[in-house]
């Protein structure tokens, strides 16, 4: 962990009120799964910082996909070329990897995305599973899309792209389909990771999921992100974000 300055290099709308912020930022190394804490503001409005997942983070440069969804992110949105952002981190426990023959699919749902984007340009194999409401809400598409080794699904509430439905329809398709064992990672809404998890434990197949909870500190002294597991109370920016599937109790 370090407090580090990010510079601010770029910071676009990619989706319906979700943006993509480009930080110039010497972060030590990090793997897919950890977050950041970001200071959005100079001055102590607001005064707590903020929790992302690191979408990329190499040659300097710190990625951040994020949506608008309070007054901390709508301060960030306004963040223009040459502004500094404190940064803290890299924070938490990332994903597990471990080699195998496994099919390896991935699940993201809502706000999800960045941590299994992550994952999935470091191990560029398997069937990637992404969930929103609408067409408007998919950020980064081409990116996505364009993603050697690894399969696109997408499901939108409305029908107006992909699957019509949930992520979660998609994933029992997928499994089903597939000869050998699976490994799935997950992020996402609490719903789709009970749902993603139960599928897991049917089909005896691997799975961590990323948990997405308020924090205030970031680094576990605060308690204000504790989640109920199979082991007792965890801190989901200590212990977590990431969790072994089947030791959460949704």
């Amino acid at each position: 962990m370090k407090e580090v300055r990010g510079v601010v290099r770029d910071n676009t709308r990619v989706a319906h009120d979700t943006f993509l912020l480009s930080l110039d930022c010497d972060l030590p190394v990090s793997r897919p799964g950890q977050f950041v804490m970001l200071q959005v503001a100079c001055g102590y409005e607001p005064f707590l910082r903020r929790p992302f997942a690191i979408l990329g983070n190499q040659a300097r440069t710190l990625e951040i996909l994020y949506k608008i969804k309070g007054h901390g992110t709508r301060l960030l949105a306004e963040k223009r070329t040459g502004d500094n952002v404190n940064v803290l981190g890299p924070l938490g426990k990332g994903f597990s990897v471990h080699d195998g023959e496994e099919t390896i699919v991935y699940m993201a749902g809502g706000t999800g995305l960045p941590p299994i984007l992550s994952l999935a340009e470091n191990l560029r194999q398997g069937i990637l599973i992404l969930g929103v409401q609408s067409k408007d809400q998919i950020p980064l598409l081409s990116r996505i899309s364009s993603l050697p080794g690894v399969e696109l699904k997408l499901a939108t509430i409305d029908g107006s792209c992909g699957r019509m439905g949930l992520a979660t329809d998609v994933l029992d398709d997928v499994v089903c389909n597939v000869s050998g064992s699976v490994k799935i990672y997950a992020c996402g809404p609490k719903g789709m990771l009970l749902a993603t998890s139960e599928c897991a434990k049917r089909i005896g197949a691997w799975c961590e999921v990323s948990l997405e909870e308020f924090m205030s500190c970031g680094f576990g002294v605060c308690t204000g992100c504790v989640v109920e597991t199979t082991g007792g109370n965890r801190r989901v920016c200590r212990e977590g974000p990431v969790f072994n599937a089947q030791e959460i109790l949704f």
